[in-house]
């Protein structure tokens, strides 16, 4: 229409062509001033009001202003929403840090700035096992391994400990959990005093026992009726005696440092030594096997290692009928040394396999035996292996018998 009007106002000169374009330049100017405030609008957004009349551009500005005000409650709505979890999370009694690829610290909460004793904005950035340096945290960063979680002292000192859980999530971003657990550290160390310290006293009186029994059966004077009272007596103290000694070697081993790398053991002799133990005792399978795949030793406390192999050949022996056997192996690969101990007995169902190594512990199927050990054997095993960095494995099932497997790290391993 404009250019309509331009070519009959130029035609009432005898200029149409040229009132056309005039027209047609007018409608550009007019088109490009418009894209001006437009761009002007998306840079900075200080167009005071939007343009009026007719044409295609005020519903153009009106439905951008429509999509910036949307913008704007939508970008408000998430500020609240981060607030609010700023708020909880600072409220949240465990720390979180925020780790990225390279476990460097992006963000934290309260607690874990009170726990780890992180400083604002001097620490974002920093690696975390920079400012976290106790060994047992470096080398669980440098494992990799975060199915589990770690307990070490806090870097504040004192007597805090605390346990920290990584969780991998996005694109290789870490959160690491650290939670204050001093007090079921402190309870923890209460009862393994209370244990180490009742076992002591009650030594003492069941000594004095022990000998009143001895010197009963063995005086010629007792009545013949006494007899089997003081046999049965007498075998009660000897075994209340060695629950005793497992008790105090368990609080002991709680209590202990990891073992050292100074001794070698050489397993393939203590092996060997278990299996004419194992024949030697009443009621053994009929077979008992040694299988000896290496020549490699361990490095660790010999007491403690043959205390290992003594309580799994004595709980298979325990368990497997006459008819049955046990093989008794040891092997050495790439990923460490393997210690291993299978039988053909009663086994364990499932549901009981995760807490056979807790102090005390029987299956309904183990407490129908007779020959009942204190209940402490694979307890002071699992012990043993944590001080000489190992782990144990158990694979059962009823009536199929048990395999139990001890894994060694490499530098555990002895070559010869």
């Amino acid at each position: 229409m404009l250019l309509v009007a331009g070519a009959l106002v130029g035609w009432l000169y005898d200029q149409a062509l040229l009132g056309a374009f005039l027209a047609a330049l007018a409608c550009l100017g007019w088109q490009l001033f418009n894209l001006f405030r437009l761009d002007a609008w998306l840079r900075t957004g200080r167009l005071e009001a939007l343009p009026d009349g007719s044409g295609v551009w005020p519903p153009v500005f009106a439905r951008i202003e429509y999509m910036r005000e949307k913008a704007r409650r939508r970008r408000s709505r998430w500020r609240q929403l981060l607030r609010e979890l700023r708020v909880s999370a600072g409220a949240f009694p465990d720390g979180g840090v925020l780790l990225n690829a390279r476990f460097e610290i992006v963000n934290y909460n309260t607690a874990a700035e009170r726990l780890l004793s992180l400083r604002k904005l001097r620490d974002r950035g920093q690696r975390i096992d920079n400012l976290l340096r106790h060994p047992d945290f470096v080398a669980f960063i440098s494992a990799g391994d975060f199915s589990r979680s770690i307990e070490l002292p806090a870097p504040a000192g004192g007597d805090t400990w605390i346990s920290c859980f990584m969780i991998p999530y996005g694109l290789e971003q870490r959160l690491l959990l650290v939670r204050d657990i001093t007090g079921i550290v402190r309870l923890e160390r209460t009862r393994r005093d209370f244990v180490a310290n009742a076992s002591h006293e009650l030594r003492t009186p069941l000594t004095v026992i022990a000998g009143y029994l001895d010197a009963l059966a063995d005086d010629p004077g007792a009545p013949g009726v006494w007899q089997a009272p003081l046999a049965e007596m007498r075998s009660q103290s000897v075994r209340m005696t060695h629950l005793l000694d497992d008790l105090l070697e368990l609080s002991r081993l709680e209590s202990a440092a990891p073992c050292g790398l100074d001794q070698v053991v050489d397993i393939g002799a203590m092996l060997q030594r278990a299996r004419i133990e194992a024949l030697a005792l009443p009621e053994h399978p009929r077979v008992v096997e040694a299988t000896i795949g290496s020549t490699a030793g361990l490095f660790g406390n010999q007491v403690e290692l043959h205390s290992v192999v003594s309580n799994l050949v004595s709980n298979a022996v325990r368990y497997t009928p006459s008819e049955g056997s046990i093989s008794i192996s040891w092997n050495v690969d790439a990923t460490g040394g393997h210690l291993a101990v299978a039988d053909t007995g009663i086994g364990i169902a499932d549901e009981d396999i995760p807490r056979v190594t807790e102090r005390f512990f029987r299956t309904d199927r183990g407490r129908l035996r007779q020959a009942a050990g204190t209940g402490l054997g694979l307890a002071i095993v699992k012990h043993c292996l944590r001080r000489h960095d190992g782990e144990l494995e158990i694979h059962s099932s009823p009536g199929n018998g048990s395999t139990f497997i001890c894994h060694f790290p490499p530098h555990r391993v002895a070559l010869t």
